[in-house]
């Protein structure tokens, strides 16, 4: 009996030994278990990282026997990003991880909500200041399959002064005829309205991604010399000299028979019809810009009968008469598309051109399509690239038939070659936006 005492002593002293040892095992290691446990996972706006302003986290203890849980709750105190001067801002995510982040005005209007993004842009709609709010859910990475793993949820707060004041910029400031300038404004946020003065065309501003463009035209005759392009918006005001040089175009000899149906088109009454209808579509400028990407040429046939800006000679006349367009070697009933998406401003026949097609692809820029055998369009509709406004023919004043195109801004014709290379300094918002 007294040696089973003793026994009974001794298993007893192993077991609370035993106890004493877990128990110190389980509070060193509960006691070890804090927020370091997790890796706080990181939001970066505008190249800045955010501290993080609260948090909750449930760490496993002893492989999920326990669970040790710790709170710090979220301040009011924001982290000051300082004054951004840039219209937007690049924001980056945590990925793999439950994430929401907000951005509010002023107001308290809500101007960015997202979820489980792991980039985004933010466009500031005004300059102003802005609050911003994350919140971040990550699992323990401890990396050991089928262990027991908590979770931590993070919290920011920081807010940004947006000062953003309008830079210009000019696709050349020294461009040859028949060339187009490009004005592109961008960091303006405070709903100013830009206007812009030339003698050198008709051109307004239009949105384009990341801020507004207006087209200026340079016509095959303007006179080489010096032109000011004004632009006003809100502070800025800026008057940039545009060098215009000298383009040699070709010449063309040219024999019409001027009877018939070229009487008529020649005739007083066929050009007192093209100025009532095709003067004022000069003047009209739609502020929506259709087209997106290069033009295309607007038919098969790449031959040309007639080059833009040629001085043309007709039956022997001293006098030469210029060449507005090209004139492509179509045959009767090719097909006619527009190079790029627009809105057909007119489509109807005309003495002196025909069956005629104008497409408006904003900003004033637009596209003629002259002598067509017939029409594939209406008047309103809007067209896309590629899409056939007609068929080539020879009505009007015309030697047989071809298909002549021109593009203008206003009035002032441009070289639709460019256009259609993609060497235009039209697309030079497009290329900086790249």
């Amino acid at each position: 009996m007294r040696i089973l005492k003793k026994i009974a002593l001794w298993l007893l002293l192993v077991f609370v030994l035993i106890a004493l040892i877990v128990g110190g095992v389980i509070a060193w290691s509960y006691h070890n278990t804090d927020a370091s446990a997790f890796d706080a996972p990181a939001v970066r706006v505008g190249g800045t990282d955010l501290a993080v302003n609260g948090y909750i986290w449930n760490a496993p203890v002893m492989g999920g026997l326990l669970y040790k849980s710790s709170e710090a709750s979220a301040t009011l105190e924001a982290q000051d990003l300082g004054v951004w001067t840039e219209e937007s801002i690049d924001i980056a995510l945590p990925g793999g991880c439950l994430s929401h982040f907000v951005v509010r005005d002023e107001g308290g209007g809500v101007l960015m909500d997202v979820n489980n993004e792991t980039s985004v842009t933010l466009d500031f709609p005004a300059n102003g200041r802005y609050s911003i709010e994350a919140e971040a859910t990550v699992p323990r990475a401890d990396g050991r399959a089928g262990t027991a793993r908590g979770d931590g949820s993070f919290r920011y707060r920081a807010r940004i002064e947006v000062k953003v004041e309008p830079k210009l910029a000019f696709s050349a400031v020294k461009v040859e005829q028949g060339s187009v300038v490009t004005v592109l404004l961008t960091g303006f946020l405070d709903g100013l309205e830009p206007v812009i003065e030339t003698d050198l065309s008709l051109s307004q501003f239009c949105n384009v991604p990341g801020g507004k463009a207006a087209f200026v035209g340079v016509h095959y005759n303007r006179e080489p010399g010096i032109y000011n392009i004004h632009v006003a918006c809100g502070t800025l005001d800026v008057t940039q000299e545009v060098t215009v040089v000298h383009r040699d175009f070709p010449r063309q000899d040219l024999w019409i028979d001027i009877s018939g149906a070229n009487a008529v088109a020649t005739s007083p009454g066929a050009s007192e019809e093209w100025r009532n209808v095709i003067y004022p579509i000069y003047t009209m400028a739609d502020p929506e810009i259709y087209w997106d990407g290069v033009f295309v040429r607007p038919c098969a046939a790449t031959a040309k009968n007639s080059e833009y800006g040629l001085f043309r000679y007709t039956n022997g006349s001293p006098n030469p008469e210029r060449h507005a367009g090209i004139d492509y070697d179509c045959d009767l009933g090719d097909a006619v598309w527009a190079p790029a998406r627009g809105k057909v401003v007119f489509a109807g026949f005309l003495k002196m051109t025909g069956n005629t097609v104008v497409l408006e692809h904003g900003g004033g820029l637009k596209s003629f399509f002259f002598h067509m055998d017939s029409l594939a369009c209406a008047e309103g509709e809007v067209v896309e690239r590629e899409q056939v406004v007609g068929y080539a023919g020879t009505t009007g004043y015309s030697t047989g038939p071809h298909l002549h195109y021109e593009a203008r801004i206003g009035n002032q014709s441009v070289d639709p070659e460019q256009l259609f290379s993609g060497a235009s300094g039209l697309y030079f918002a497009a290329k900086r936006r790249a």
